[in-house]
């Protein structure tokens, strides 16, 4: 991609426009993209995402895909007095402001999942992009600064949207765990139970500072062949005092413990006894773990085959809610009534 970059910046015209189709939704591939885009000589105007695939269904929501192509029109970076160095910090906050308008901006256009995250990145590569050179406040093996990777401006855009989309979810700022944070967003983000390992390793980065092993320790996900797959609550059973499902613990370090602890209930012994159980250990009346509910009720694929949920967490969590949480509000099964689920962020 560079050399192709580089010859685009040498045969066109100084008042010239360089559009790019994109569609990759892997993290690596945007990295790239932006690096050979700015050392190239280019800067991202402006983006857009277009939707250019068919439309697939989530059926058993097992994988994720990217439906739409995101469009990047560039223009040659003119040259700019140097007013000193430009670090990351001093464009953090333009970088969140432009992502958060990006994600109002595509949830108005109806995108969804992946391609929600995706309509982010251009806006953020075009602030850096705009500022350029950027450097990090880490230095070389020499001593002198580095310039900054794309993706660190990626990170901070993705932290953004991980901000911004638990606000939705649950319908106000909310503060949980990282772990639940990771379990939350990525099926909102990604719409399936198995995503790219490389995009859940960024996205654990983003919501508090977790590598891969850290959720495979704590049983929330299992790995193979380049991809990841969440762990169902049924697979979660925890061994002594270990993380995961235990229904005679009281206590737990991560919200989302608690809530597949309670699915496994609900799943084994009924709703009656689901109350019980959170009635002994205050959950029922505890804002933080409803607003837990709340959120992954909206983020969990809700399609079914026939009357049947085709994600099982969405079955028991219909059931959670319907017995024992009655200001849970439910989303619908048809995507045609999702209008007043629109992301509002004003």
């Amino acid at each position: 991609m560079a050399a192709i970059f580089n010859e685009c910046h040498r045969v066109l015209r100084d008042d010239g426009v360089l559009t790019i189709m994109f569609t990759h939704k892997s993290a690596n591939a945007w990295d790239g993209l932006g690096s050979a885009l700015l050392q190239a000589g280019f800067t991202i105007e402006t983006s857009w995402p277009v939707n250019t695939q068919p439309t697939k269904s989530l059926h058993h929501a097992q994988k994720n895909s990217a439906e739409s192509t995101i469009f990047l029109a560039c223009r040659k970076r003119p040259d700019r007095q140097s007013n000193g160095r430009v670090y990351l910090s001093g464009i953090e906050a333009d970088v969140r402001d432009i992502t958060g308008n990006a994600l109002q901006r595509s949830a108005d256009q109806g995108l969804t999942g992946v391609d929600l995250l995706l309509s982010t990145y251009g806006p953020a590569l075009s602030v850096l992009s705009q500022a350029w050179p950027v450097y990090s406040t880490e230095t070389t093996a020499d001593g002198t600064s580095r310039l900054l990777y794309p993706e660190e401006a990626l990170d901070i855009a993705r932290d953004e949207v991980v901000r911004l989309m638990t606000t939705r979810l649950v319908g106000r700022e909310v503060s949980f765990d990282a772990y639940t944070d990771f379990v939350l967003i990525a099926w909102s983000v990604f719409g399936a139970r198995s995503f790219p390992f490389d995009d859940a390793r960024r996205l654990a980065l983003a919501t508090g500072g977790l590598d891969i092993d850290d959720l495979k320790a704590a049983k929330l996900l299992t790995t193979k062949s380049g991809n990841v797959t969440l762990t169902d609550p049924a697979g979660r059973l925890a061994h002594g005092d270990g993380p995961g499902v235990k229904h005679n613990r009281h206590h737990f370090e991560r919200l989302i413990d608690a809530v597949h602890t309670m699915c496994y209930v609900v799943h084994h012994d009924g709703a009656t006894a689901a109350r019980h159980w959170a009635d002994e250990r205050g959950l029922t009346t505890d804002d933080t773990f409803t607003a837990c509910l709340q959120g992954l009720v909206n983020a969990i694929p809700r399609t079914r085959t026939g009357d049947e949920f085709n994600v099982p967490e969405a079955a028991l969590l219909n059931r959670i809610a319907t017995t024992c949480y009655p200001g849970i509000i439910q989303t619908p099964q048809d995507p045609a009534q999702y209008e007043d689920l629109r992301l509002d962020l004003s």
